[in-house]
C-alpha cells in the first residue's frame, strides 16, 4: 500500500512577516519571525527529501479550492472578510491571532485545496489508501464564523464536507492531536453526528476557555464531541495511553469509514507553545496505532493533514515521526538535537481525567474499568 504527500512549493514561500509589538499609538517594533511561517513546512519538506522518505512517498500538487467549498463550514461574511483583507499590502487582523498579508486568500485556498486533494487520492488512486497534506496555513482554530489562532480557513473540516459530497462519507472520525484545543473543528460538526470529533489538548492552552470534557455536542450531534484536556507536563506514554483507552474504543463505537488526523506536532518536547513531552517517537507510535485501527475499520483510509507546530529545530522530526509511523519504517539516524532530550521520568496522573471521559461517555466505554 503506497502513501500519498501533498505539498506544494507556494506554501513554503507565503509570508506573513516577523512579530510586531505596537508600544503605543506611535511606537511598534518587530523581532523574530512570526510563529506560522514559511520555514516550518520548508524544513519539513527539506528533512524528507534529505532522508530519501520523500521517494518512499506519491507526491500530488493541491488544486486551489473554491469559494463554494468554504462555504460549507463557513459564512460568506467570514470569506468575503478574508478575501477582501488579502488584497492589503500591510498585514490586517481578520481575528483573533489571525493575522493575513498580500496573497493570503489565494494561499488559504490552496491550502484547503490539498486538504481535499489528501481526501481524493485516497478514494481514486490505486493502491493508495494513505495520505499525508503538508499543507499551510493551519486550520483547525478557524470556526463557522470567524478566523482564529494562525487559522484563516478550516482545512479539515473542508476535506471533511469534501468527502461528504464526493464520495457518499457517512461516518468519519477527526482526531485532532494539536496541543490547542480544535475549538474550529468543533464549532462546526458541533450538532453533526455523522462526524466524531474527538481532540486532545493541553487544558487551558489555547484557546484559554472550551475544549472541556463536558461539551459532547448538541442536539443530533449530542455524544458525538470528546475532549480529552490533559495536564501540562505529558508525553509519549501518556499521549498512547489516551489513543489505546480513549481513541481505540471510540473508533471501534463509531466504525468510521474514514479517519482524519489534524496532525499538529505542538505537543514536542520542544515547542515554544506548549508543555507537553511527546517526542518523535511518540508520534511514530501514535501513527501505527491509528493506521492500525484504520486497517480494521475504515478499508485502510487514513488521512493526515498539518496543523501546528512551531519549534523550527524539532518540528521536522517531529513530524518526520509522523511519517515513519504511516510507512511503517525506522529511520536508525538520530540528530544530536534527540540525543539531549530531557528525561522524562515525571509521568503525570491521568486516571482522573480518562475517567471522566469515560463516565461521560457510558455508551462508548460501557464495560471498561474506570480509573
Amino acid at each position: 500500500m503506497d502513501t500519498a504527500l501533498i505539498w506544494d512549493g507556494r506554501y513554503g514561500d507565503h509570508d506573513i512577516g516577523k512579530q510586531k509589538y505596537v508600544i503605543d499609538q506611535d511606537i511598534e517594533m518587530t523581532s523574530g519571525l512570526a510563529f506560522e511561517n514559511p520555514s516550518r513546512l520548508n524544513l519539513i519538506y527539506e528533512f524528507l527529501e534529505k532522508s530519501g522518505f520523500s521517494e518512499k512517498m506519491i507526491k500530488y500538487p493541491p488544486e486551489h479550492a473554491i469559494e463554494s467549498d468554504l462555504l460549507k463550514v463557513h459564512t460568506k461574511e467570514m470569506v468575503e472578510k478574508v478575501k477582501q483583507a488579502s488584497k492589503n499590502d500591510a498585514n490586517t487582523e481578520v481575528g483573533e491571532a489571525a493575522v493575513t498579508s498580500f496573497g493570503s486568500y489565494e494561499i488559504a485556498l490552496l491550502s484547503a485545496g490539498g486538504a481535499k486533494k489528501a481526501v481524493d487520492v485516497v478514494f481514486t488512486e490505486e493502491n493508495i489508501k494513505q495520505s499525508f497534506a503538508l499543507i499551510r496555513p493551519p486550520g483547525h482554530h478557524a470556526t463557522r464564523n470567524s478566523p482564529m489562532g494562525f487559522c484563516l480557513f478550516n482545512n479539515v473540516a473542508i476535506a471533511v464536507e469534501h468527502a461528504k459530497a464526493t464520495y457518499g462519507m457517512e461516518r468519519m472520525l477527526v482526531l485532532d492531536w494539536d496541543v490547542h484545543h480544535g475549538n474550529g473543528t468543533q464549532d462546526i460538526f458541533y450538532e453533526d453526528p455523522s462526524v466524531l470529533f474527538v481532540s486532545i489538548h493541553q487544558d487551558k492552552n489555547y484557546p484559554l476557555y472550551g475544549g472541556e470534557i463536558s461539551e459532547t455536542g448538541k442536539f443530533q450531534g449530542e455524544g458525538f464531541n470528546i475532549n480529552i484536556p490533559l495536564i501540562p507536563g505529558c508525553g509519549d506514554e501518556e499521549y498512547l495511553r489516551v489513543i489505546d483507552e480513549i481513541i481505540a474504543p471510540a473508533v471501534e463505537f463509531f466504525n468510521p469509514e474514514l479517519i482524519l488526523i489534524s496532525a499538529g506536532q505542538d505537543a514536542n518536547i520542544y515547542d515554544p507553545l506548549s508543555r507537553m513531552m511527546v517526542t518523535r517517537n511518540g508520534f511514530k507510535l501514535m501513527t501505527k496505532k491509528m493506521k492500525e485501527l484504520a486497517a480494521i475499520y475504515s478499508n485502510h483510509r487514513l488521512v493526515v493533514i498539518q496543523e501546528g507546530g512551531y519549534s523550527l529545530p524539532y518540528l521536522p522530526l517531529a513530524t518526520f515521526g509522523v511519517i515513519e509511523g504511516l510507512l511503517d519504517e525506522d529511520y536508525k539516524w538520530e540528530a544530536d538535537i534527540e540525543k539531549l532530550l530531557p528525561f522524562n521520568d515525571f509521568h503525570p496522573n491521568i486516571d482522573s481525567i480518562l475517567g471522566e471521559v469515560k463516565r461521560t461517555f457510558p455508551k462508548i466505554y460501557k464495560g471498561m474499568s474506570i480509573t
